[in-house]
This record gives structure tokens, C-alpha cells and sequence, in this order.
């Protein structure tokens, strides 16, 4: 019997399966609201990474899909745990680029958004990271080259949250650093760095419910966020040490 699993919807959306299995998980999808609507969050991402991604040398690590021979589905590398976990919230920062020149609501929206898919990816437990943390000199190195600036990662032990490793993400050309730290019994919480068109701009507090908290603001030509399922004063802690480590950094 055919489950729903994150890696079966994946390999649907990519074209993996034979027509058979194909039919069979259209059947499943199609009396499984939660499963439909994976689909589309997988398929909107695919889309997004194949126009990121369209240059014939694609970077090392860079979370993607691609277009592979239709075959039955076996169990594929461990980065597909990655790319599902990580499908949603890339979907929702691609909107990055249209709230970096425009403020208000615009961002407001956004970070709905990513609290929304956030509070979704941060189920998972396996396949949070794409890069671990042991591989934090890579990180800092790979991540920092593609985002355009130097870059260390903020160490928020003191607070209580452990570094658990990076990915990168992106929206159309413009790259997104995310770094995730993990803290027992609690959600991962995740800062996100992407080149931004504004200088400055103080940090803005955002409610978007789903039980998340979330914090933008802009320095040096770059945005970045802090979003978890934090309380108000937990996220203004992270926000006064993540500042602190850039204009030190």
C-alpha cells in the first residue's frame, strides 16, 4: 500500500514514478486535502528553483529540484528529506525580493507568510539542515560568498539555541543565507540573510500568528529575519545579539 510521505509527493511532483504508481497516487491525492496542498507548495518551488537554478553549472548544496527520467519510485539520497522540508518556506521567501524596496503592509504580508510555512518546516527533525553545523567553516565561507558579505554565524547558545546548520534558499536571483538553531522541546527558529536595496531601517516586530514571532530589519545593504515560536521578549534578546554580532562581525 502506497503512503503519502513528504519523499512519495516529492518524486510525484519531479516525475519519478512510473504511470502506474503515478495513477495510483493521483487517486490517494485526490481524497487527501493535506497531500493536495503539498503538492502545490512543492510544485510553486520547483518552479521557483528551475528559474534560480537554470544556469548550466548549478552551485554546490543549493536546495533544488530537477527534471529526472520517470522510473519507479525508490528511496532517494538524503537531500530530498531536505528539499520537503525545506519546500515550503522557500516558496514564501521568494516573495523577498518585492517587500525589500517596499515596506508597510507589503512586509507585513510577507512575514504572515513565513510564519505560516515556517510553523510547517520546523516540524521537521531529520532533514532540518541541509549543511550541518559541523561543517560551520563551510558554511560561513559558502553562505557568506553567495549573499555578498562576510559572514560569521551569530552564536546564540547564551540564549539558549544551538546552532544546527544552513542552507541556501533563493528567489529568482537573489540569494537567501538561512541559518537554524535548535533548543530542547522547543521549534527551530531560523535567521534569514538576502541583499536588500535599503541601507538602514530599524528593526520591525511582526505578530503573524501561527504561534510565531518574527523580526525584520535592514543593515549595510542587507535584510535580515528572525522568526520562530518565540516570546516577545525571547525575540528581542536574539534581535539586540544578532546586531551586535554584525556590526562587530
Amino acid at each position: 500500500m502506497i503512503h503519502l510521505t513528504d519523499e512519495i509527493l516529492v518524486a510525484y511532483v519531479d516525475g519519478e514514478l512510473s504511470e502506474e504508481t503515478r495513477r495510483q497516487v493521483e487517486s490517494l491525492i485526490a481524497r487527501d486535502a493535506e497531500a493536495q496542498s503539498k503538492v502545490k507548495v512543492f510544485r510553486d518551488t520547483a518552479v521557483l528553483l528551475r528559474l534560480a537554478f537554470s544556469e548550466p553549472e548549478q552551485a554546490d548544496n543549493v536546495v533544488h529540484l530537477q527534471v529526472r527520467p520517470k522510473k519507479d519510485y525508490l528511496p532517494r539520497p538524503s537531500w530530498t528529506g531536505s528539499v520537503a522540508a525545506a519546500a515550503a518556506v522557500i516558496v514564501f521567501l521568494a516573495g523577498v525580493g518585492f517587500i525589500i524596496t517596499r515596506g508597510g503592509a507589503d512586509r507585513a504580508d510577507f512575514m504572515a507568510d513565513v510564519a505560516a510555512y515556517h510553523s510547517v518546516y520546523a516540524q521537521e527533525t531529520e532533514h532540518l539542515a541541509e549543511v550541518p553545523a559541523s561543517c560551520k567553516d563551510h558554511i560561513e565561507e559558502w553562505l557568506g560568498s553567495r549573499i555578498g558579505r562576510t559572514l560569521t554565524v551569530p552564536n546564540l547558545t547564551g540564549e539558549g539555541w544551538a546552532f544546527e546548520g544552513g542552507r541556501l534558499l533563493a528567489e529568482a536571483d537573489k540569494p537567501i543565507a538561512e541559518l537554524l538553531y535548535t533548543s530542547p522541546d522547543r521549534q527551530p527558529i531560523a535567521l534569514c540573510i538576502t541583499p536588500s536595496d535599503q541601507p538602514k531601517s530599524p528593526p520591525t516586530r511582526y505578530d503573524p500568528g501561527h504561534g510565531m514571532n518574527a523580526v525584520a530589519w535592514d543593515a549595510g545593504g542587507h535584510l535580515y529575519i528572525i522568526v520562530g515560536a518565540l516570546s516577545d521578549a525571547e525575540l528581542d534578546t536574539l534581535t539586540d545579539k544578532v546586531r551586535r554580532h554584525f556590526q562587530i562581525a
